[in-house]
């Protein structure tokens, strides 16, 4: 029989408690809530009752943790919530659970790599390029602060991107193992159910965690689900990466009962996706989609979706004719907005244009070395030649990189991206079980996100990106390690 007092006795536990109930206490404190928001502080604790409830039936793995690996994880869970919980204002930083478990690993690993407690073998990276690529980006970004026109927006983007490309670094070196792999594919899942949860209560209660700018949104806004983003744009690109994950797990898992419970939720994040009317990020899912359905489905899911996607089609024309039709001129709409039509300058598409537009004619200014880190809203705000109705994020993750960091670093940046899905192909093609679902899940989002990181007005600072890339980047050095590793004519040996 399970010992309680055992459990309270674990250290890991004890400090996974004492950060839940922190949070919570800090979300009432920091949030000023109204008595009236009842609703709000209930859907409060069903977030922190399921972080504990996943802390206990993950009791015996957590406690078999080295410090520096259950704060990874730590982190890692706390990156899908950002500033939407205790988010603490000290000066001009903000504060939140991330921030604070990212300031504590960095003071861990330095500790336990000065007692020797870990030894960074590098015999065992094999992915040097990709980490020698992200080192030349910080590089070139901290020296690029020569040129640029605002100190202040490259430090802080030179902060932001420091503390995502160090996540891929703790990966890769951390997590070498399969269940590493195994538990944070499960977790991204777990979390991306929750966040899909917090959205659909968004759309019913009309109620947001402060951090959501519904909370001074006109009414007829309220309704649009947003969970713990900022905006719904930030939530729709987090849905399109996230639902391929999820859709490989339907795919793949073998106990039934799941596989309708993830059918259940993929459906549920396709209305909220519909909700938050981000066509970018619903072009992405259809193009991953299709990339899904020719290259990584089975034979026999390719015949089940075609027999249900036509019986359902007939179904719902038959019986919801309105729906259908308000869904095609959705979709109508979809497609005329990637046509350049007549210029209107308080339309989204053509302001949207005229970002990319200055954007370019700063990246040809530079003479290609880029503005500097974080310079493009500076630089659209006080210099853009082309109206955007006060707006001055650039809204395209691949036009920031070039016009901010230059076509080095942009080129280097595409034969990355380009270098990750080709490698995850080819071990989709060799891997079975566990490594062929992660594998699958993680080619569809990256797939996905060549298109949903063009919705956001900035990714730098979306943590989501950087987990995916680390995710991705990790996976392939796993991958690596187990099939060619072979350290100086010995076997390597497993991690602890």
């Amino acid at each position: 029989m399970f010992n309680l007092w055992t459990l309270i006795q674990s250290k890991f536990v004890q400090i996974i408690l004492a950060v839940c109930f922190s949070l919570f206490a800090g979300t009432i404190l920091t949030s000023h809530l109204p008595f009236q928001s009842a609703k709000l502080m209930a859907g409060l604790s069903v977030i922190y009752l399921v972080v504990l409830i996943g802390v206990w039936h993950l009791r015996k793995q957590i406690a078999s943790l080295s410090l520096p690996a259950f704060l990874l994880y730590l982190l890692i869970i706390s990156s899908f919530l950002g500033a939407a919980v205790l988010n603490i204002q000290v000066g001009p930083i903000s504060l939140f659970p991330y921030r604070m478990i990212y300031l504590m690993l960095l003071f861990v690993t330095a500790i336990f790599i000065a007692q020797n407690r870990i030894q960074l073998d590098f015999r065992r990276v094999k992915v040097k390029p990709a980490l020698l690529f992200h080192l030349f980006w910080v590089v070139y970004a901290i020296a690029s602060l020569s040129w640029s026109r605002s100190l202040k927006m490259g430090a802080l983007s030179i902060i932001f991107l420091g503390i995502g490309i160090s996540l891929i670094f703790f990966i890769v070196f951390f997590f070498q193992e399969q269940s590493h792999f195994r538990h944070l594919f499960y977790i991204w899942i777990g979390m991306f159910l929750l966040l899909v949860a917090i959205g659909l209560w968004n759309h019913v209660t009309h109620l947001y965690l402060p951090v959501s700018r519904m909370k001074m949104a006109p009414a007829d806004q309220h309704g649009i689900p947003t969970a713990v983003f900022v905006n719904e744009n930030d939530f729709a690109s987090f849905i399109a990466v996230s639902f391929f994950l999820l859709l490989s797990f339907v795919h793949r898992a073998k106990h039934l009962a799941f596989r309708w419970i993830g059918a259940v939720f993929l459906i549920l994040s396709l209305y909220i996706l519909l909700l938050t009317s981000s066509r970018a990020n619903f072009i992405a899912v259809c193009l991953g989609m299709g990339f899904w359905f020719l290259f990584l489905a089975s034979r026999r899911a390719k015949v089940g979706l075609m027999v249900i996607g036509l019986a359902g089609g007939v179904l719902l024309s038959a019986i919801y004719t309105e729906k259908v039709l308000e869904f095609i001129h959705f979709a109508k709409q979809i497609v005329d907005s990637l046509m350049i039509g007549p210029a209107k300058e308080n339309a989204s598409v053509d302001i949207r244009s005229n970002l990319i537009k200055n954007g370019l004619l700063f990246f040809q200014q530079s003479f290609g070395f880029g503005i500097g880190p974080g310079n493009a809203e500076f630089y659209m705000g006080h210099f853009g030649k082309y109206p955007t109705a006060g707006i001055v994020n650039v809204h395209n993750w691949w036009v920031e990189i070039l016009v901010n960091y230059g076509m080095a670093v942009f080129v280097g940046y595409i034969l990355l991206y380009a270098w990750i899905i080709c490698r995850l192909i080819f071990i989709f093609k060799q891997a079975r079980g566990c490594d062929r679902m992660i594998s699958e899940g993680l080619i569809g989002g990256m797939i996905a996100f060549s298109l949903s990181c063009i919705s956001p007005s900035s990714q730098i600072a979306l943590n989501y990106l950087w987990l995916l890339f680390a995710f991705a980047i990790g996976f392939i050095n796993y991958w690596r390690i187990k099939h060619e590793g072979v350290v100086y004519g010995q076997r390597i040996e497993k991690l602890d």
